[in-house]
């Protein structure tokens, strides 16, 4: 992880959110342990879910 890619910006509701090289991070709910994807390639909540690398590409599902 470069932390010259981490951020943060405001959303359309007025919260925070922390981007990573631009794209906005995210837990998923569905991953209960550290390392699991389960979300990954996912279209829910109105975008497609996927997995940054180090250096904040997209991993390919």
């Amino acid at each position: 992880m470069d932390k010259k890619l981490l951020d943060i910006t405001k959303r359309s509701d007025g919260a925070e959110q922390v981007t990573y090289n631009g794209h906005p991070l995210y837990y998923y709910a569905g991953d209960t342990e550290a390392g699991q994807t389960n979300g990954q390639g996912l279209d829910q909540f109105g975008a497609k879910w996927y997995v940054l690398n180090a250096a904040g590409k997209q991993v390919a599902s």
